[in-house]
């Protein structure tokens, strides 16, 4: 089986036995539970949401028909400069538009259904409003009063929600916060979404769509907690790399907080070690240099860092503009000596000329006249 591909089937007794639909609720609140009480107070917890909110959105993304990286993804969403894909096919590049656009509010629908500012702080010339609207008639969707335990309460409210042809992507972003709001799970998780459930081959019928439902939390609890250890296991290699340092060294901080951020750069990190900016810069070129960190601008300024297993992020990125595609002052280009001297050739010796004769006849009469009339103007004047 292709790598990602999941086919749920299940049986026609398995969709109408209480008891096994018993047995896959318990086996997934068993799952999101481990999950939870594995992140509750864990320093990585923002790191991962940040992660497993993009891995979330590749999944969801996918099921609506668009192929999104989620490394292409992290670049677009910190201002990165894309490369052009690798394609000369004008409408596919138009596919990797369309599909980041999407990607993007699919992103941005988790972020609304998990923000709890006021409605008034929010930017009314982007589609936040517009997405908080969504998100929160979603939450309340799933989250009004059922009959029932918790979870095939929200199974049920999410296939009204789904049925009724209401948007998808809003009640998958406010699962996870429905999740929070009804004590299931302390923390937010967004990588529970039940996104099993919205796939061509998965179950209609409200029994089977319950068995699907609990099956894909079990999944997506069990890939979160990978997820987590894989992150962990880069922050230890990581601390590893730096070795040991003096007790006062900063480095070991620096690496803790490239671990708890998904991105770090200079300016950030000496706000939040209260160092200098060039101090800051030195140490992330010292992690770099260890391998403790990597690099994934690829611009000379305003650089962004991360742990080892970030770099393909660089590898999305086109880098820094040309100086022909931007203001300022372009920068100086050293010319290369050429590699040997060669003398140039001696220059051609001029033709003799021949000596030139000039008639002054004309010369002297002009100055002979012109001497006459500057006496008979000086005599005029003596008279007077």
């Amino acid at each position: 089986m292709p790598k990602g591909l999941i086919v749920l089937e299940f049986s026609a007794l398995e969709k109408t036995d209480p008891a096994a639909r018993a047995a896959a609720l318990e086996r997934a609140a068993l799952a999101v539970a481990r999950l939870d009480a594995t992140l509750d107070g864990h320093p990585l917890l923002p790191a991962w949401q940040h992660w497993v909110r993009l891995e979330a959105v590749r999944a969801h993304a996918g099921l609506d028909g668009h192929r999104v990286d989620p490394q292409r993804l992290a670049a677009f969403l910190e201002g990165l400069r894309l490369r052009a894909p690798d394609t000369a096919v004008p409408h596919e590049r138009g596919a990797d538009l369309d599909a980041l656009s999407h990607a993007l509010r699919l992103y941005g629908l988790m972020l609304a259904a998990a923000d709890r500012r006021p409605a008034r702080e929010l930017d009314e010339t982007t589609e936040a409003p517009e997405h908080r609207r969504l998100a929160e008639d979603a939450l309340w969707a799933l989250t009004q009063a059922a009959p029932g335990a918790r979870l095939p309460a929200l199974a049920r409210a999410m296939r009204a929600w789904l049925v009724a042809d209401r948007p998808r992507g809003a009640v998958r972003a406010a699962l996870p916060v429905a999740l929070q709001a009804t004590g299931v799970t302390k923390a937010l998780l967004p990588i529970l979404a039940g996104a099993d459930t919205l796939r061509p081959d998965s179950p209609t019928d409200a029994d089977g769509w319950g068995l699907a439902f609990a099956c894909s939390l079990e999944r997506e609890a069990t890939e979160g907690l990978t997820i987590l250890r894989r992150l962990e296991h880069t922050w230890r290699g990581a601390r590893a790399a730096i070795g040991p340092r003096r007790s006062n060294s900063r480095l070991p901080a620096a690496v803790d907080l490239l671990a708890a951020a998904p991105l770090l750069g200079p300016a950030r990190l000496a706000s939040l070690l209260g160092c200098s900016l060039r101090g800051a810069g030195l140490m992330m070129e010292e992690l770099v240099a260890c391998g403790a960190a990597v690099e994934v601008t690829g611009r000379g300024s305003h650089r962004l860092y991360g742990l080892p297993g970030t770099e393909g992020i660089r590898g999305e990125t086109a880098g820094p503009r040309r100086h022909g595609h931007r203001r300022g002052r372009p920068p100086k280009i050293a010319v290369p000596e050429p590699m040997a001297a060669v003398e140039p050739p001696p220059p051609p010796v001029p033709a003799r000329l021949e000596r030139l004769e000039v008639d002054y006849t004309a010369l002297d009469a002009l100055l002979a006249d012109t001497s006459r009339v500057v006496e008979r103007v000086q005599a005029i004047l003596k008279k007077r």
